[in-house]
C-alpha cells in the first residue's frame, strides 16, 4: 500500500513493507545501521505482513524501517526502529511514526510501547511524548533454594504439549494486563524454542505453566503464569521450585528472570528463592493514542 506520492527516483517513498520486500529488508538488518529491535519471539522479518510495517525507500534501498505491530487489540509495542546510519535518526523517526500511530488509531489501538535499549532511542521516545511509567528488572538466582513449602498434593507438574498451547493462551490472557500479555503465535513461538517447558494441572486442569530458555549452563525463566482463579495455592511457588530443579539436572546454573519493577507479588515469588537484583534494568516507555 503506497502512502506517499513522489515525483522523482531520487525522493524518499514511505510504504507498508509486503513479503516482496523480505530481500531488501534482509540486506538493510545485515547492514551497520542504527537499530532497535525489540525483546521478541518474533524476528524482525517475521513480522512481514503485520501493520503498520513502514520502510523508507531511496532508490529501491531501504532507508528506513518502523514496525509497531500490536500485540493484541490494545496494545502495540514498536518491533524494530531503524534508519541508515548516515541518516539522522530523529528526522526519519518524526516521519515514519506519525504514519504509525494513525495506522494504529484507525485499528483501535489504544497504547504504544515501546522498550529503551538503547540512549539514543531513549531520547526519540521522550521527545515524541512517550512517559516511563515502569522497568523490567533482571533478577539472579544464586544457587540457593529455600525451605520447600508443604506440597499440594493435588498439583501436577508435567511437561508442556503443544496441545496444551490453547489453554495456555487463555490463562496468559487472564493473568497478565494487555500491555503484558502474549499473542497465540509468540506463544507458540516461544514453546518451539524452549529448553524448559511445564504446566501445573489442579484436579486434572491445567492451572499454570512456565517457559524457559537454556543455553550451556545459563538458563532464563522467560514466562511463568497461573489462572486468576487459582493463585496463592502454592501454584507458581511449585512451578518454579520445580524448574530449578531441571535446571539441576541438566547443569545449569546460571539463571535470570525478567519482572516488571512494579510487579510486587512476583518480586516476592522470586526473592522467596533467592533471586537476587543485577544492575541490568531497562525502561519501559508508553504513549496513550486514544
Amino acid at each position: 500500500m503506497l502512502l506517499e506520492e513522489t515525483s522523482s527516483p531520487n525522493e524518499r517513498l514511505i510504504i507498508e513493507a509486503e513479503q516482496a520486500n523480505y530481500d531488501q529488508l534482509a540486506v538493510f538488518f545485515t547492514q551497520s545501521n542504527r537499530t532497535h529491535r525489540h525483546l521478541d519471539w518474533l524476528s524482525t522479518l517475521e513480522w512481514l505482513g503485520s501493520h503498520p510495517y513502514l520502510i523508507e525507500l531511496k532508490d529501491q534501498q531501504v532507508q528506513a524501517v518502523l514496525c509497531a505491530a500490536p500485540e493484541n487489540e490494545k496494545v502495540a509495542w514498536v518491533r524494530v526502529f531503524g534508519v541508515k546510519k548516515n541518516l539522522a535518526a530523529e528526522e526519519t523517526w518524526l516521519r515514519l511514526l506519525p504514519r504509525a500511530i494513525q495506522t494504529l488509531r484507525d485499528m483501535k489501538i489504544s497504547n504504544l510501547a515501546s522498550l529503551a535499549l538503547h540512549p539514543w532511542f531513549e531520547v526519540l521516545l521522550k521527545d515524541s511524548g512517550f512517559i516511563n511509567r515502569q522497568n523490567i528488572v533482571v533478577l539472579e538466582w544464586q544457587g540457593e533454594y529455600p525451605e520447600m513449602r508443604s506440597p499440594n498434593a493435588d498439583i501436577l507438574i508435567r511437561q508442556m504439549h503443544a496441545e496444551d498451547l490453547p489453554t495456555i493462551k487463555q490463562i496468559d490472557g487472564l493473568a497478565f494486563a494487555p500491555l503484558w500479555q502474549n499473542t497465540s503465535v509468540g506463544l507458540s513461538k516461544a514453546f518451539n524454542q524452549t529448553g524448559i517447558a511445564t504446566v501445573a494441572q489442579l484436579d486434572g486442569e491445567i492451572v499454570g505453566y512456565q517457559i524457559s530458555t537454556t543455553m550451556t549452563i545459563y538458563g532464563h525463566l522467560s514466562r511463568l503464569a497461573v489462572h486468576p482463579a487459582y493463585q496463592r495455592k502454592n501454584i507458581a511457588y511449585s512451578l518454579v521450585y520445580d524448574l530449578l530443579k531441571r535446571f539441576e539436572k541438566h547443569g545449569i546454573w546460571q539463571i535470570t528472570v525478567n519482572t516488571q519493577s512494579n510487579n510486587l507479588p512476583s518480586l516476592k515469588l522470586y526473592e522467596s528463592f533467592m533471586f537476587k537484583p543485577t544492575k541490568e534494568e531497562i525502561q519501559v516507555y508508553e504513549l496513550e493514542l486514544a
